[in-house]
C-alpha cells in the first residue's frame, strides 16, 4: 500500500515500501502536486496488485523533500548572516581586486585536495565549506583576512550560526559545535599555508587564530573479561545472526581491526591458511559517487550493486588509508580461525538453500543472504547483544560501540606483550606508536591493583620481610637437624637450576 502526505503549502509526498526481503525500505517521493501524488499512489498500488515489489524510482521527484529541507537550512544560515554583515564584517578591510576565498579554495582543492584527500574527507570538507564558510567570507579577498576577523567568525559559529542537519547528525535548533569549528580551522589553516607557498599572501592568519576548546570524549570500552562473556553468549552456530557477531568480535579483538575492516574482509584475504595469515588492506564504506570520480587517492576494489538508481552514494570496498599506512597482516589464533571456518560452512549451506536469492560477493562477514554488513549494522547488532546481556556503560558515559573492541584489544596486547609498543603498533596498522598509548589503550583496573600489590610487597614490606627471614634463619640454626634439611634443600635447588640451564 502507498499513502500521500502534505509536506508544504502546495507540495505532497508519496510514501511506499520498495524492494524485497532485507533490502525492503520505505521510500519518500516529494515535490508532487496533490493530483500528481494521487496518480503516483494509484500507479504504485496497481504495480503491487500485479505482484511487483520493486518500484522504479521517479528520478524527477526522488529526494526532493531532503533537498528542500537542506535548501531551507542554507537560507536560514544566510538570514542569520545578514544582521552581522554590518557589525562583524564592517571592520574587515575590503579589496575588490583581490583573490576571493571561493575561487582560491576551488583552485586549492583542484590542485591539492583531490591528490591528498580521501573520498570521505573530500566530501566532508567540501560540505563544511559550502555550509559554513563561503557565504560568510564571500566578499573578502584572502589578502585581507585578519586574526581578529577569524576569531570573531569562530565566536559567531558557536553562538549564532545554526547547525545544518544531516543524516547522521540531527542537531535542529543547535549552533555549530566546537568540534566542527576545529574541523573548519584545519581545512582553512592548511589552505592558507598553501596560499603562502603560492605567494598569494605574506603570512597565514589562521596560525594565530583562537580556536574554541574541544576535547574529544573518550568512549568506554569493555574489559577483556566482559569481551569473554559476550563471546561465550554469542557462540551459537544454530543462530546465524548471533554467530555472525561472534565471529566479527573475534576478528576485531584478535586482529585489532576497525569495524569497516571487519566488514570489508573477503575469503580471498586469507593469504596463508596454513599459518592463518589474514591480509587487511581494504574497508567497506558508503562513498559519494561524485566525490569518488574526483578524488584520485582512493582505490576502489569493488562497488556493490545499488537497488536505488537515484542514490548519490554507493557501498564500496576501498583501501583502508589513502597512503596504505593501515595495510597489514594479521596472524589469527587457531581458535579464531576455526570459528570463521565454521561460519564459512554455514554460508555454504545458505547458498544451497537460497539459490539465486543469495548474493555471493565472497564476504567473510555478511548477512544471511550474502549482502554486505556495514559498520553501523555491526554497531546495532553489537548493542542488541549487550542489551540482552544487561551490559551497560557507567552512568553518564556514551554507549559501547563495536569500534571499542579495538581499544580493548590494544590494551590486552600491551599486557600480554609486556608493553611491546612497536609490536602492538604493527598489529594495529598505525604509523605513530603514540597512537597505541594515547588513543587506543585503556588502563585496566586489574593491572593497577597488581602494580599496587607489587609495590607493597617489594618496597613497603621489605623491612618486615627481612625481619621474618632473620627470625627463620635463627630458628634453623638452633635446630641442627632442621639446619641439615635446609642446607640439603638449598643444594638440591641449585643443582636443579644448573640442570635446567
Amino acid at each position: 500500500m502507498a499513502s500521500i502526505r502534505q509536506r508544504g503549502r502546495n507540495t505532497w509526498a508519496v510514501i511506499f515500501q520498495n524492494g524485497e526481503g532485507d533490502a525492503r525500505r520505505q521510500e519518500w517521493e516529494g515535490g508532487y502536486t496533490k493530483n500528481e501524488a494521487k496518480a503516483r499512489k494509484a500507479q504504485i498500488e496497481r504495480e503491487e496488485a500485479l505482484g511487483i515489489k520493486t518500484h522504479v524510482i521517479n528520478e524527477e521527484h526522488h529526494n526532493a523533500r531532503e533537498k528542500a529541507i537542506h535548501n531551507a537550512q542554507i537560507k536560514r544560515i544566510q538570514r542569520a548572516l545578514s544582521p552581522i554583515d554590518k557589525q562583524a564584517k564592517s571592520e574587515i578591510p575590503r579589496d575588490g581586486d583581490g583573490l576571493l576565498l571561493r575561487p582560491f579554495m576551488e583552485e586549492y582543492i583542484r590542485i591539492y585536495g583531490i591528490k591528498k584527500w580521501g573520498v570521505s574527507y573530500y566530501k566532508s570538507s567540501t560540505s563544511l565549506l559550502e555550509n559554513y564558510v563561503y557565504d560568510y567570507w564571500k566578499s573578502v579577498p584572502i589578502t585581507k583576512f585578519t586574526v581578529k576577523a577569524i576569531d570573531k567568525y569562530y565566536v559567531w559559529l558557536i553562538t549564532e550560526c545554526p547547525q545544518v542537519d544531516s543524516k547522521y547528525n540531527r542537531s535542529a535548533g543547535k549552533f555549530v559545535a566546537p568540534s566542527t569549528v576545529n574541523d573548519i580551522h584545519k581545512i582553512m589553516r592548511c589552505a592558507f599555508n598553501r596560499a603562502k607557498k603560492w605567494q598569494h599572501i605574506d603570512s597565514n592568519p589562521f596560525l594565530d587564530a583562537t580556536v574554541p576548546e574541544h576535547k574529544g570524549e573518550e568512549r568506554p570500552a569493555l574489559t577483556p573479561d566482559e569481551i569473554d562473556k559476550v563471546l561465550k553468549h554469542t557462540d551459537n552456530p544454530d543462530d546465524y545472526d548471533l554467530y555472525l557477531i561472534h565471529c566479527a568480535m573475534n576478528l576485531a579483538f584478535a586482529g585489532s581491526m576497525r569495524g569497516g575492516e571487519v566488514g570489508g574482509l573477503q575469503w580471498e584475504d586469507i593469504v596463508d591458511p596454513q599459518r592463518r595469515i589474514l591480509y587487511i588492506h581494504k574497508t567497506i564504506d558508503r562513498v559519494d559517487k561524485q566525490a569518488l570520480e574526483k578524488v584520485k587517492k582512493t582505490q576502489v576494489y569493488f562497488k556493490f550493486p545499488s537497488f536505488n538508481p537515484c542514490s548519490k552514494s554507493v557501498i564500496a570496498l576501498k583501501n583502508t588509508k589513502e597512503d596504505g599506512g593501515s595495510d597489514r597482516n594479521a596472524y589469527l589464533p587457531e581458535m579464531v580461525y576455526s570459528k570463521i571456518m565454521r561460519l564459512r560452512e554455514m554460508q555454504e549451506n545458505l547458498k544451497r538453500v537460497l539459490g539465486d536469492g543469495y548474493f555471493d560477493y565472497g564476504m567473510i562477514i555478511c548477512q544471511a543472504n550474502g549482502r554486505p554488513v556495514m559498520t553501523e549494522h555491526l554497531n546495532k547488532r553489537f548493542q542488541r547483544v549487550l542489551d540482552e546481556m544487561g551490559i551497560k556503560p557507567k552512568h553518564g558515559e556514551q554507549q559501547y560501540v563495536f569500534h571499542s573492541i579495538r581499544s580493548t584489544s590494544t590494551t590486552y596486547k600491551l599486557r600480554v606483550s609486556g608493553g611491546d609498543i612497536k609490536a602492538v603498533q604493527g598489529e594495529n596498522g598505525q604509523k605513530d606508536p603514540k597512537m597505541v598509548t594515547h588513543q587506543y589503550s585503556r588502563i585496566i583496573d586489574e593491572d593497577r591493583i597488581r602494580i599496587a600489590n607489587a609495590m607493597n610487597d617489594d618496597f613497603y614490606r621489605k623491612d618486615e620481610r627481612k625481619s621474618e627471614e632473620e627470625e627463620l634463619l635463627a630458628a634453623v640454626k638452633d635446630n641442627p637437624e632442621l639446619f641439615k634439611q635446609f642446607v640439603a634443600f638449598v643444594s638440591m635447588t641449585k643443582n636443579s637450576a644448573k640442570n635446567m640451564a
